[in-house]
């Protein structure tokens, strides 16, 4: 649907909300995706000066699951998301002391990662067939839906929360656009820093951008290559960035790639120019963007130990071990993400909880060992909501106040599923970022980017397995040397234009000379 379609029919989505009325519902958006501007967010009703009516005990919140169950790398990991926000409510009501006389249920739909799909979904769950009322939205796949969710939850008429687990759009951060807007995933901005100082650690002094032109990828890359760039600004390192935007077939869903079409014709030619240029390649988009782009740069010649790749958050895809030539082309990628211990023990315990109804419901399985970081996010998102919810209800004020809810998560802090959380006044939450290494298909842990710990680096270089396993990480400016200028090379460039100058006056003074002796 386009953007243009979106418009017009949006009015229209707006004033049919308003006649809805209904039981409490809590609204679920799912995947299987910075701003430090500190703005307050002021909530409509004290505006207004008012004090909505306290609603209370003994009612129903109903919980509209929207969680991407159809798309092509997210659907497996999405049934687990689904389990997880299951499971979170099942906590919920069993502890009776947290929210006495508030039961939990909830309905489902599949939001699908996209536009067209997401909206359908978010206005079936709000207007749904029994009528019950949807007082936030969590969760939500894919950037593109939350920005949809985010204007729509944020209008007069609606005024709801919107948690997601999975969003990762910079514009999201921007609380006077999206006032009803919070997250427990990193935005893809938040990651530039932990790239600068593994940037640093390599001494990689120049890489390549290759980001997805979508409008959302491409306001955020911009603002990488800013902070990358200046070395005043991030305080750690500057680093020459060079910036290609590339395109992704829709028709390619399967994961097959058209040697004859234009986009793979395209990304061809600007893999070539990115080899002209840099050694060092991060790839910012969607999962399938990103196995798109490292199967591209297989075939051009790129894993022979001369590149490194560095990706966000591509271990939440669903990828096939028995597809030996996307193993290949993703071997010694290295990808960030939120830290999570995965062998501590309470998590252990939540992967079997979440495992166990996912068998109960017969829901596809991802063969993973334990559940994806996503499905703990989104756990974490249920309760981020309840907390709020929970602070309304203790201080006597009403529940309908998405902007107030909002705000009110402010400063919250405690250790979730998904590890510590803290969310700041953007509604973002802050975060220390663990470094994965792909290794035959498994996603290894090599180190850590610790936001909490001073903006610190630790990283295992031992343990690193290179595309094309190399001996030593890729030099920034080629094994040898061949795309940086070094000082000989400078000294020779010097000596050569001094030479043809002093050709040049040569050859001038002895013409000087013969004009001379002719005309005597």
């Amino acid at each position: 649907m386009s953007w243009v379609c979106f418009t017009v029919i949006l009015p229209f989505l707006i004033l049919g909300s308003a006649v809805l009325s209904g039981h409490l519902t809590l609204g679920f958006l799912t995947r299987a995706g910075d701003s430090e501007s500190g703005y307050k967010v002021e909530s409509k009703l004290k505006k207004a000066g008012s004090n909505p009516e306290v609603i209370t005990p003994n009612h129903t919140i109903t919980i509209a699951v929207l969680t991407d169950i159809s798309s092509t790398l997210y659907s497996t990991t999405g049934y687990e998301n689904l389990a997880a926000a299951r499971l979170a409510i099942e906590d919920i009501n069993a502890n009776k002391s947290f929210l006495p006389g508030y039961h939990f249920d909830m309905l489902f739909k599949d939001d699908g990662c996209d536009m067209e799909v997401g909206l359908k979904a978010l206005t079936n769950a709000y207007d749904n067939d029994e009528n019950k009322k949807i007082n936030a939205v969590i969760g939500i796949s894919c950037s593109v839906v939350c920005e949809l969710a985010g204007y729509l939850c944020a209008s007069d008429q609606w005024n709801i929360p919107v948690v997601s687990h999975s969003c990762s759009s910079d514009d999201l951060s921007k609380t006077d656009k999206y006032p009803t807007f919070a997250r427990l995933s990193l935005s893809v901005f938040k990651y530039t820093n932990a790239i600068i100082a593994i940037c640093k650690k390599f001494e990689w002094t120049k890489v390549g951008l290759m980001v997805n032109n979508i409008d959302w990828y491409v306001k955020t890359a911009g603002k990488m290559k800013e902070l990358m760039t200046d070395q005043e600004k991030n305080g750690v390192y500057g680093i020459q960035v060079f910036l290609e935007k590339f395109y992704y077939d829709d028709e390619d869903e399967d994961g097959s790639i058209d040697e004859n079409s234009d986009t793979y014709k395209l990304l061809v030619e600007q893999l070539n120019r990115m080899k002209q240029k840099v050694r060092v390649i991060i790839i910012v988009g969607y999962a399938r963007d990103i196995i798109f782009v490292l199967k591209t740069a297989k075939k051009q010649g790129m894993n022979n130990g001369h590149f490194a790749f560095l990706t966000q958050e591509f271990i939440q895809a669903d990828l096939k071990k028995d597809d030996k030539e996307l193993i290949q082309s993703i071997q010694g990628v290295l990808d960030l993400e939120p830290l999570l211990n995965k062998s501590d023990h309470n998590y252990i315990s939540f992967s079997e909880r979440v495992r166990k109804i996912v068998d109960e419901k017969q829901y596809p399985k991802t063969g993973k060992d334990v559940a994806n970081l996503i499905a703990a996010q989104m756990y974490d998102a249920v309760w981020l909501y309840a907390k709020s919810l929970k602070r309304a209800v203790d201080q006597n004020y009403g529940i309908d106040d998405g902007e107030w809810l909002v705000e009110s998560m402010t400063g919250s802090k405690w250790d979730g599923m998904s590890g510590e959380i803290r969310i700041d006044e953007a509604g973002d939450r802050l975060g220390n970022v663990q470094i994965m290494n792909i290794q035959s298909g498994d996603f290894k842990q090599v180190g850590t980017w610790w936001m909490s710990k001073n903006k610190s680096l630790d990283l295992s270089v031992e343990n690193i397995a290179w595309p094309g396993a190399p001996e030593e990480h890729p030099a920034a400016c080629g094994r040898q040397y061949e795309l940086c200028e070094t000082y000989s090379d400078a000294v020779a460039k010097i000596t050569l234009m001094a030479l043809v100058c002093m050709a040049f006056l040569f050859g001038l003074l002895v013409r000087l000379y013969l004009y001379n002796r002719t005309n005597k």
